[in-house]
């Protein structure tokens, strides 16, 4: 490129130059054996002998030194290839409304928001991308290096943004798998961050699932469970009224 190799031009012709400028006088000091001595001071243009040669060695040395100096000459660490994590992560937020349950303070999702700010902080390496899902799942951003941009959209998910409440987390899954297959990696996971999974989703995840990417599930709540709050006060009720206690179930497992 003309930017690399201009500092080395501009070297090498300056030193020809010098060379050249050499030479001249050099021929100019010959002259001496051939005119009169009294003549010779009004062909040549400048001091001749002993001390214009210094004088001249002094001038060529300043000004290589000076033209070294604007090349601008350097020595750095060249960086070399290394190996880099290439396994692409897909997280599935659950934003149905059992996860505004407050049975962990502040609350499950308040909670999960957290979990998940972490896990992004401490994932270096891979793609990472963000799903949330009620009864449909939607993609927050697809799989991508930027982590900061999926930390700085975290706060901002609730259950309310939600179009419609409900749990789909086969959807989520199916969803989550098409991203993978989309991207180059060489293998990817499935990270549910949930308060639970009901038994027809689990029936509908379990015959859809891939075996390539493997499912790793967050469980976000207790085994004892809270009533579920609505954004318009009071709390859920099941068909007959009743209030309904939604527990973690700790002892559930996605697998064939």
């Amino acid at each position: 490129p003309r930017s690399t190799l201009f500092p080395y031009t501009t070297l090498f012709r300056s030193l020809l130059l010098l060379t050249m400028w050499h030479l001249k006088r050099k021929r100019g000091a010959n002259l001496s054996a051939v005119c009169d001595p009294r003549l010779l001071p009004h062909l040549l243009v400048g001091p001749g002998g002993k001390s214009a040669f210094g004088h001249n060695l002094l001038v060529a040395v300043g000004g290589l030194l000076a033209i070294t100096a604007l090349t601008g000459p350097s020595w750095k660490k060249l960086e070399q290839p290394v190996y880099r994590q290439q396994s692409s992560l897909v997280i599935l937020l659950d934003l149905s409304s059992s996860m505004n349950g407050t049975d962990i303070k502040p609350s499950r999702l308040a909670r999960a928001r957290f979990k998940l700010m972490d896990i992004l902080k401490r994932r270096s390496e891979g793609q990472t991308a963000l799903i949330v899902y009620a009864a449909q799942p939607f993609i927050v951003t697809p799989l991508t290096d930027d982590n900061a941009t999926i930390t700085s959209l975290v706060n901002s998910l609730a259950t309310e943004i939600m179009p419609s409440q409900g749990s789909r987390p086969d959807l989520a899954m199916q969803r989550g798998i098409e991203l993978l297959k989309q991207a180059t990696a060489a293998d990817g996971h499935l990270l549910f961050i949930t308060d639970g999974i009901n038994d027809d989703a689990l029936n509908a995840m379990l015959q859809t699932h891939s075996p390539h990417y493997p499912v790793h599930v967050l469980g976000i709540g207790t085994t004892e469970g809270r009533p579920i709050p609505l954004v318009t006060g009071g709390f859920v009720q099941d068909r007959n009224g009743d209030i309904v206690i939604d527990r973690l179930n700790e002892q559930r497992q996605i697998g064939r």
